[in-house]
């Protein structure tokens, strides 16, 4: 369960309050505040009509924001709130970009459906879609009868340009995502085998908490009437309770698993993976028909699996390059295909063993799964044996001999390298030699330019910054087209590069298969996180300090000066000042009774999980106050904002509105826009901290 802070309440409740209204928000509020509740109850917290407060519950059930639990011999129905749907509004627009990446726009417009109806029936968006289809196609036949007095605009309805004349005509020029109600059955089998959407059950609209209850109690009726005495009846009961919760949350994947047997669904996700987003529906496959009954809803959950690997891709783009990242990105997809949710949980996962089971991609696969598109030649800088620093290159060696660590599975050992002058993977490929590295370009020509003959680097190549006296081969690179093995090889050589990281993104596993260990990656990128941020507030000595106490543990303040190198009046200060901002702590330890100053040890110790509960809690605060002076500034503009909201306004704001009051909505949006950014920002350390 999620934990809910003063600061994470207060965001869910203006999220709501800025989407659906005051009245949703103050019941999700009290909620909130005050546990669950009855509707009795709730009219006693919230001083709202028992008509109002039936308007608000639906609005919220509708949206998934609550769970509601029918207990007791009467039959009474209460309430609870569901903040990580709340919170997850916040990524509405990021879950788009990913849906839209990976599966085409008429997923996208989908999606962007979905979350404007909430839970909804296939007969009732077929219906909906219906009717806009059917205005398109009328819009399109009346525009094609009258398309000859254009009078100098361009085919896109703009004026030499300039911004269409109204947006209901600038839409209706642009192609519709979703063509037909078959093409509206294609994205639907394949979000549903993708995961994006999930089936809706009365199983949904429980708390996992309640699920676990109930099965609970079916599990002792069913099976163990007699009671449950005895370690083998304990250990027994808890593997059918973690079996049951296991199938009920496997419920939902039914319709998959029914669209994998009738072959719906697969084929075209493989196509939009490997890059091809034209939908896919010009395939001769035709998908099976959905029960127009079905009600579907969006899986957060999977799209938290999603934007993880774009987190991740991200971090091995500022750490490596981009080329590398677009290589991870295709082992990320290999590995993800059937994970569905981040994090695994003890009770329920164990059953179906899925976290368990080591996960592994061989390097064919991630090859044909690359993009034909991505130049793997890029990215990675190579120098011959006689343009070495020899000094140099025998250092980094040596270093990379220590810091060369497989990480095994969590209790397991930790193996080292052993590197010989010519090293061996497991396919029987030879490794560069130690006198000719490989260094990470960290030049443009290097990360995609390149020179029309095929090299890496431009004419006039120049030796990179951290290599000492490398020089770059300009014939280095063949005049004919790569071959398929070696380009194969080359991007072998980047998921060597990602091995190598000091995050150690992959784990190079036998035989030629590759591996992410999510939690020590995450654990590493949580770190990282919490010194940059320890370093923003209290400076590179307090950096110092804190990783020094995260590696030995608790330390006596006599023996800090000593390890940091610092005079100890130093030391104190800026142990206090940690201390105030709560990144580290103190214990005392007696040596006696009397517990005297003289007599007691006092010990610095850094709680890292406890820092980044503290760091997650002030970005949330963060993100209220971005929402706030959102607010502020919308009231201050309210008569302009509400001019612009008109009908006939959109699309037109330049031509509509004066100058002095245009130059004052212009001001509004980009002051929106830097709050937003900043709150997607925000919500990136959220993820990292928190979900991922």
């Amino acid at each position: 369960m999620l934990l809910v802070t003063k600061n994470l309440a207060e965001l869910c409740t203006l999220v709501i309050d800025d989407i659906y209204g005051e009245l949703p928000s103050r019941i999700f509020a009290a909620l909130l505040n005050r546990g669950r509740a009855g509707l009795s109850q709730l009219a006693q917290y919230t001083s709202l009509t028992p008509k109002q407060l039936r308007h608000g519950l639906a609005v919220l059930l509708q949206y998934d924001l609550l769970f509601f639990y029918v207990s007791g011999p009467d039959r009474t129905t209460v309430y609870d709130a569901n903040p990580s749907a709340a919170y997850n509004l916040l990524r509405s627009g990021k879950v788009l970009e990913m849906v839209e990446s990976l599966h085409g726009a008429d997923a996208r417009d989908v999606i962007q459906s979905m979350f404007a109806l909430g839970h909804t029936r296939i007969a009732d968006l077929k219906e909906a879609y219906k009717a806009q289809i059917n205005k398109a196609d009328a819009t399109k036949n009346g525009a094609n009868g009258t398309n000859g007095h254009t009078n100098g605009n361009h085919a896109d309805g703009h004026t030499n340009g300039g911004t269409p004349h109204n947006e209901s005509d600038s839409r209706a020029r642009q192609p519709a995502a979703i063509r037909s109600l078959e093409h509206l059955n294609s994205v639907l089998c394949r979000l549903i085998h993708a995961e994006v959407l999930e089936v809706v059950s009365t199983a949904s609209f429980k708390s996992f908490p309640d699920r676990q209850s109930e099965t609970r109690e079916m599990i002792k009726t069913k099976y163990f009437s007699d009671g449950i005495r005895g370690l083998k009846k304990k250990e027994e009961y808890e593997t059918r309770v973690s079996e049951e919760l296991y199938n009920l949350r496997d419920e939902p994947r039914k319709l998959k698993r029914t669209l994998q047997t009738n072959g719906g669904g697969r084929q075209k996700l493989r196509k939009l993976l490997n890059g091809d987003k034209s939908n896919g529906f010009h395939s001769d496959e035709r998908d099976p028909s959905l029960d127009p009954k079905i009600v579907l809803r969006v899986n957060h959950e999977k799209c938290a699996v999603e934007l993880r690997n774009h987190r991740l891709v991200q971090a091995a783009t500022a750490a490596i390059g981009e080329t590398t990242a677009q290589v991870y990105g295709a082992l990320l997809r290999q590995l993800t295909e059937t994970v569905t949710r981040c994090r695994a949980d003890p009770l329920v996962d164990i059953a179906g063993g899925e976290f368990y089971r080591a996960r592994a991609v061989n390097t064919s696969d991630i090859y044909d799964n690359l993009s034909p598109g991505l130049d793997v030649f890029t990215g990675i800088g190579k120098a011959s044996a006689d343009e070495v620093d020899i000094p140099t290159a025998e250092r980094l060696e040596r270093h990379a001999k220590v810091d060369a660590i497989v990480i095994g599975d969590e209790g397991g050992e930790e193996e080292d390298f052993d590197l010989d002058d010519e090293d061996y993977d497991s396919e029987g490929e030879i490794y560069p030699p130690p006198t000719a590295p490989l260094q990470q370009a960290s030049t443009p020509a290097l990360n995609g330019n390149h020179t029309p003959n095929g090299s890496n680097g431009p004419a006039n190549s120049k030796p990179v910054g951290g290599a000492k006296g490398v020089k770059f081969d300009e014939s280095a690179a063949a005049p004919s087209p790569p071959s398929e093995e070696l380009r194969m090889q080359q991007m072998r050589q980047h998921l060597l590069l990602l091995c190598d990281n000091k995050y150690k993104f992959v784990r190079h596993c036998d035989r030629g298969t590759w591996t992410v260990d999510f939690e020590p990656l995450f654990k590493r990128l949580r770190e990282s996180e919490l010194d940059n941020a320890i370093e923003r507030k209290v400076g590179r000595q307090g950096l110092r300090l804190a990783r020094i106490l995260r590696d030995k543990g608790k330390l006596d303040e006599k023996t800090l000066p000593t390890m940091s190198l610092m005079k100890k009046s130093d030391v104190q200060n800026k142990m206090l000042e940690m201390q105030m901002h709560g990144f580290v702590d103190m214990q005392e330890v007696p040596r006696d009774n009397n517990r005297s100053a003289s007599r007691t040890l006092f010990l610095w110790f850094c709680d890292t999980p406890r820092s980044i509960d503290t760091l997650l809690d002030n970005a949330y605060k963060a993100m209220v106050r971005c929402l706030r002076i959102r607010d502020v500034h919308r009231r201050e503009n309210k008569e302009v904002l509400t001019f612009v909201q008109r009908p006939d306004v959109k699309g037109r704001e330049k031509e509509a509105l004066e100058k002095k009051y245009f130059d004052k909505y212009q001001s509004y949006v980009e002051i929106e826009q830097k709050l937003m950014g900043q709150v997607m920002r925000l919500d990136s350390l959220v993820g990292t901290l928190r979900d991922y």
